[in-house]
């Protein structure tokens, strides 16, 4: 049985050669949590990866990074090229709403940070192919 990715942080990272960049980060909350993922796991996904710059005039800005116009899913970074993190329950709350902004623009759907993801797609039909229980005939002795 494959694991699913059921919940999601968001998180700001510094990535060697890349700089400040912040996303989303999804893990199986049975299993793992969101600092188990970007300190154990060789790899990660980032969802949505935007750039933070800091403007002398505005402070930090949030921009959608260039990776994210290359893909449709997510970035995979490897464990060992973050220099550091913060998770998204201690990011400025400006930080936060500007993501959320490019979010709402680029019509991804956000109804915040540490909320689970729904396992069952709406947009499935009434015939979809779901969870199955199989009845197993009883042993011959």
């Amino acid at each position: 049985m494959k694991l699913r990715q059921n919940a999601k942080e968001l998180v700001l990272l510094e990535v060697d050669g890349l700089g400040l960049i912040l996303g989303e980060i999804r893990y199986n909350k049975q299993t793992e949590t969101a600092i188990f993922a970007l300190e154990k796991a060789a790899f990660f996904d980032l969802y949505v990866p935007c750039a933070v710059i800091y403007d002398p005039q505005k402070g930090p800005v949030v921009r959608p990074h260039v990776l994210s116009a290359l893909t449709t899913g997510s970035i995979r970074v490897q464990r060992s090229k973050v220099s550091c993190f913060i998770l998204g329950n201690e990011l400025s709350p400006s930080i936060v709403a500007q993501y959320q902004a490019i979010l709402q623009g680029l019509g991804v759907i956000q109804e915040g940070s540490k909320e689970s993801l729904k396992d069952d797609d709406p947009k499935k039909g009434p015939g979809s192919v779901g969870p199955r229980v199989i009845t197993l005939p009883k042993k011959r002795s």
